[in-house]
Formats: structure tokens, C-alpha cells, sequence
């Protein structure tokens, strides 16, 4: 990791924590000046309104009381959310059997902001499809790894990967099917290519381009719906999809021109699994996940009571 951003990562979480630090140790004496603001509030508020009535003036305190305890709290576990321990849901069998439908995660949002993911982590990440969503998948495939699945084994720079972790079979599903794919990383020299073709006859429907724009800038992981003949190549060699580039206006109007995109790796991707094979929505068939998009490690599941343990 660039010595550059561990410094800003350090200082910001430094700055942070020192903030929560001196909340929670000045708590009695800030509690009472927030109740001092809140009741000059309730007292400008209650004159602005013109209220006379007893019962009047106790709603209204009551209330700018009530909103600033919960608003308070809020951010406070946003905050912690967001920064120290996250808090996720995972709605789908993608990671049967480590993980089931339903189950609460606690996720550390720290540990990637000063160390690299690492192979057969459980991460937690904004899926590039849509660009909306968070996905909770298994780490394989690390930045200029070569991937392959073949025979019901996942093999890594040709070398069929085992381990606890790994101990499953793989099903080559998806866009990868009989192919082996190149983990893009940072420096890597990005090539998309659309096929002339399919290009031609795109013209020949009268396809308001405009449109078609729209709709892939909304819904990026549709590359294969509307330029299925779109070849992604990192330093010559073809590989999977690289769905970030494809949420590009400029990107788009080249590919609908018939145009090649050349473009330079800034940052490094990564290959993600489900460890259910035969039912995850994953890298095999939209592509490479980029390391800006990951957000944190899933660790432990706290819910249902009866599973609750450490995640591996």
C-alpha cells in the first residue's frame, strides 16, 4: 500500500478517534451544554409559534428533545458504522455454507484502510454491476493473478489453490467458462474492444444511441445484454469484464461507435467468489471487483444467537 495514502488513512483515523475519545470523556459536560442549546431552541421555537397553551409548550419540548436524543445517536452509530464496525445483512445462499440467508455480520471498516486484502478474506464490497448494492464475498484472485476453473478446482497461476478456506468445488459458470482470466493491477494497460460487426448491425436497427447511453450509465453490468461482443484485454491477453470503465459516458459512445477504449490501470481489482459455486452471482460472470470498491472484512456473525462465531 502507497506509504502516501497509509499517512492520510493514519491521520484521518487518528483525528477521528481523538474526536470520540474526547466525546466520551467529556460526555456529562457536553450533555449539559446540548441541553442548554436545546432549550433555547424550545424557547425561540415555542415564541416564533406564538404559543400560549401549557400543553402546547410541553409538545414542542418534548419533541425538539426527542429529535436531538435520536438525530444524536444516529450519527453516532453511522459514524461507527461507517469507519469502525459495520453492520451487514446478507438477503441471499451466495455463501452457503460459511455464511446463510439472514445472517448479521460485523464487519471491520479499519483493516483495509492500512493493509491490502488478502486471499480467502471475506469482504464486503459496493458490487460494480449496478453500482448500488453490497455484496459479501470470498477473496481468491489477487491483482495480476492469472484464474482458471477447471475439473471442479480453482487454479491460480496454474496451481490448483487448497486449504480450509478452499476446500470446495468450483463450478466454471458465467462469462469465465473455459477461459483463464488475467486480475487486473495497477499500471496494467486496459483494452476494450466491441466487435465490428455486431457494431454494424447495431447502426442498421436505428437504436437511439442516446438512449442505449442512459441505460448502460444506469445499469453498467447490461454490457452484456446491449454490446455482447465486447472483449476486455489487459496487456493484450484477454481476460473478464472490467464493469468500472463501462460507467464512463466517453467509454460508452467509443464502444457504440465501434470505437476500441484504451485505458491505464489505476488501482488494483480483485477475482471474488461465493463459496456457493452452483449459486452466487460473482466474479465469474460480471468481472473483477476494483480495490476502492471494497469497503471492509466481514469477521463475525452476531445474529442468529444460536450461529453467532467468528467468521473463516
Amino acid at each position: 500500500m502507497e506509504t502516501s495514502k497509509l499517512i492520510l488513512n493514519g491521520v484521518f483515523y487518528l483525528v477521528l478517534t481523538s474526536f470520540l475519545i474526547f466525546i466520551w470523556i467529556k460526555e456529562k459536560e457536553l450533555a449539559r451544554r446540548i441541553r442548554n442549546y436545546r432549550d433555547r431552541f424550545s424557547e425561540a421555537l415555542i415564541s416564533g409559534l406564538k404559543l400560549k397553551g401549557g400543553v402546547s409548550k410541553k409538545a414542542v419540548i418534548k419533541s425538539v428533545n426527542f429529535v436531538e436524543t435520536v438525530g444524536t445517536a444516529i450519527i453516532l452509530v453511522l459514524v461507527i458504522q461507517k469507519f469502525y464496525l459495520g453492520n451487514f445483512l446478507v438477503p441471499t445462499g451466495s455463501m452457503i455454507p460459511t455464511i446463510m440467508p439472514k445472517d448479521r455480520l460485523f464487519g471491520n471498516m479499519v483493516v483495509y484502510k492500512f493493509s491490502k486484502p488478502k486471499r480467502g478474506d471475506i469482504i464486503v464490497f459496493k458490487e460494480p454491476i449496478q453500482n448500488k448494492v453490497l455484496y459479501t464475498k470470498r477473496l481468491m484472485g489477487l491483482p495480476g493473478e492469472r484464474v482458471e476453473i477447471k475439473a471442479g478446482g480453482l487454479y491460480i497461476n496454474g496451481e490448483k489453490l487448497t486449504g480450509v478456506k478452499f476446500d470446495r468445488e468450483y463450478t466454471d459458470l458465467g462469462e469465465i467458462q473455459g477461459q483463464e482470466w488475467i486480475v487486473p493491477k495497477k499500471g496494467d494497460k486496459l483494452e476494450i474492444v466491441p466487435d465490428r460487426n455486431y457494431n454494424d448491425d447495431f447502426k442498421m436497427r436505428n437504436i437511439n444511441i442516446s438512449e442505449v447511453q442512459d441505460y448502460l450509465l444506469k445499469n453498467p453490468g447490461a454490457v452484456s445484454e446491449i454490446l455482447p461482443k465486447v472483449d476486455f484485454y489487459v496487456n493484450g491477453e484477454k481476460t473478464g469484464l472490467v464493469l468500472d470503465f463501462i460507467h464512463n459516458k466517453e467509454n460508452i459512445d467509443k464502444l457504440i461507435r465501434g470505437e476500441k477504449v484504451e485505458s491505464e490501470i489505476i488501482e488494483d481489482y480483485y477475482f471474488a467468489l461465493g463459496d456457493n459455486t452452483n449459486g452466487s452471482y460473482d466474479s465469474r460472470w460480471w468481472g473483477f471487483v476494483s480495490e476502492d470498491r471494497i469497503r471492509g472484512r466481514a469477521f463475525f456473525r452476531f445474529w442468529p444467537i444460536n450461529r453467532i462465531e467468528i467468521l473463516k
